[in-house]
């Protein structure tokens, strides 16, 4: 029994040491690749076999303690645990095989949700994350004799471009403008993408402030071109602020705050503008932050509100209309100049669904009126390049039940320029329903008269500022008389604006002008005073100095 025994322990050790020799191998295993991993096991395999044979003579004790106890069952056990030791070492294998593709496939998902993280997926750039990430650091590693640049971008007309054609073809040109930037930038430099339509780069190691000015010329030369997404082509422009290291900040929030704030004021000078943060800009950005706050709580609560004034025929000075004009009361700020609240609703994406409001209750207001008065309501040139315009103006106007023949859309000289192919096809179906058109502001854009006679009006109003002018210069009168000329040849109403004095409706009317409004009859009322106003005898006549 005990040579039994010692012929067990004789076949223990060996294999003892091959099982160790096989889960070493299977660690290192993990990390090659299949083909490799296949090279190796089977000549590990092998190189263990001979070892096996050549240190401890495997195949002759195993041959001999066969036949000392070849009457015994159980050297057809040992035979079948030795066979089974290599099934063994072959489903070890096959194990390690399996846990290095688990292993594998949860290190590409841990990269592939580490880089998710930090990039964003429609344009692949990186996001906000990675760049705050890379913004501390180009800061802690930029040179003393060095600067680094942050650009704010941010594009202009992009709203419009959803709002008209979906998320599709919004999401196309984002990528497009990321392609377009980042063939661009200099090596070095960190396009990201920080939001919706903002975008950020930041510029390290800059000598001169030339470097960043360039690049925002660049930048706005290659967004100048038309995007064509399919058969669609539009064109959006990009505001640029710039902030500098270590002159505006070193910490990486308030430079960022100040590249915002550059960049709000290059939004507010127009479009496709750069502007270099200034001292001065805190101040005023504050006050539009104010205001572009205000301004969405008011929306959201329909606190800006129609006004009306009165368009008077000359003749007995009869109201023959209404124009409503946009008023805003601020808790916090006060009156709000509509020139500047109506320019910020279109710049934060407000001014269409600001415009419907006001629409809708000017028609709902006008419906109280005398059947025979009209209602003016002004177009901006954003509403005017969203396609769905004439659909929506048609909407409220069933929504309300106000006569589509009462109803004259004012539109400016520029935004027909602006967005003539748009303007000519809701033009057309507007005036297919019945609705006007007046042009308004005229003289005071670059609208070819081919252009404007391919919109058929109905309507030519007079700029207040040749009205303004008239007895102090010749030319406000002759350019007047032009105008009432061209508006009589091509049978056209004419409208004057901004009539405050005697004087200039004694001129307009000896020129053949036969309407206008202006503070000389009055000023834009509110809705319950639309009513005193008419049944007045008479209509108060005043000059405002």
């Amino acid at each position: 029994m005990q040579s039994v025994d010692d012929g067990l322990v004789g076949f223990r050790a060996p294999m003892h040491k091959i099982s160790r020799l096989t889960r070493r191998a299977g660690n290192r295993l993990a990390s090659l690749r299949p083909a490799t991993r296949d090279a190796i096991v089977i000549s590990f395999f092998g190189i263990i076999c001979f070892a096996s044979e050549y240190f401890f003579d495997l195949a002759p004790r195993l041959f001999e303690f066969s036949l000392n106890y070849r009457d015994w069952e159980i050297d057809n056990l040992i035979f079948v645990v030795f066979i089974m030791s290599f099934g063994f070492a072959i489903f070890s294998y096959r194990r390690v095989r399996e846990l290095a593709i688990e292993m594998k496939a949860r290190r590409d998902a841990e990269s592939d949700a580490r880089k998710l993280a930090r990039h964003d997926p429609l344009t692949g750039l990186p996001n906000r994350r990675f760049f705050v990430e890379a913004l501390g650091e180009a800061l802690r590693s930029t040179a003393h004799d060095s600067r680094t640049a942050v650009l704010m971008l941010d594009l202009d007309g992009f709203k419009s471009v959803n709002d008209a054609y979906g998320h599709g073809v919004g999401d196309q040109t984002l990528a497009e403008f990321a392609q377009r930037v980042l063939a661009i930038v200099r090596a070095g430099a960190i396009l990201t993408r920080i939001g919706g339509d903002e975008f950020a780069i930041i510029v390290p190691s800059i000598k001169s402030l030339d470097d960043p000015a360039a690049l925002a010329r660049r930048i706005v030369a290659a967004v100048a071109e038309p995007f064509v997404i399919g058969q669609i082509s539009r064109s959006v422009g990009v505001g640029i602020g710039i902030a500098m290291s270590p002159s505006d900040g070193t910490d990486p929030e308030i430079l960022v705050q100040r590249a915002d704030r550059a960049l709000y004021r290059a939004k507010a000078e127009g479009r496709s503008c750069i502007r270099f943060f200034e001292r001065d800009m805190d101040a005023h950005v504050e006050r539009r932050i104010l205001i572009e706050t205000e301004l969405r709580a008011a929306v959201a609560a329909k606190a800006i509100i129609p006004y009306y004034q009165p368009v008077v025929a000359f003749a007995g000075r009869r109201v023959v209309g209404f124009e409503a004009l946009a008023r805003w009361k601020s808790d916090k700020l006060g009156w709000v100049s509509p020139d500047l609240f109506i320019k910020v609703a279109e710049e934060i994406g407000l001014i269409s669904e600001l415009g419907d409001q006001l629409l809708r209750q000017a028609c709902l207001d006008a419906r109280t009126w005398p059947s025979e008065l009209t209602l003016a309501f002004n177009i901006s040139a954003v509403q005017l390049s969203d396609p769905t315009i004439g659909m929506r103006v048609l909407a409220i106007l069933a929504e309300t039940g106000f006569n589509p023949l009462r109803l004259e859309l004012e539109i400016t000289e520029t935004a027909l320029v602006d967005n003539m192919k748009i303007a000519q096809e809701i033009t057309g179906r507007l005036r297919r329903a019945g609705v006007r058109i007046a042009l308004d502001d005229f003289g005071t854009g670059y609208a070819t008269l081919s252009q404007l006679l391919s919109l058929k009006l109905d309507r030519i109003k007079i700029d207040r500022s040749f009205v303004d002018r008239l007895g102090k210069d010749k030319e406000s009168t002759t350019i007047i008389r032009a105008v009432l000329g061209l508006a009589g040849g091509f049978n056209l109403e004419t409208t004057a604006e901004g009539i405050e004095s005697e004087e200039q409706l004694a001129s307009l009317t000896a020129d053949g002008c036969l309407e206008g409004q202006g503070y000389l009859f009055s000023e834009a009322v509110a809705a319950s005073d639309v009513h005193s106003l008419l049944e007045s005898h008479k209509l108060t006549t005043k000059a405002v100095a």
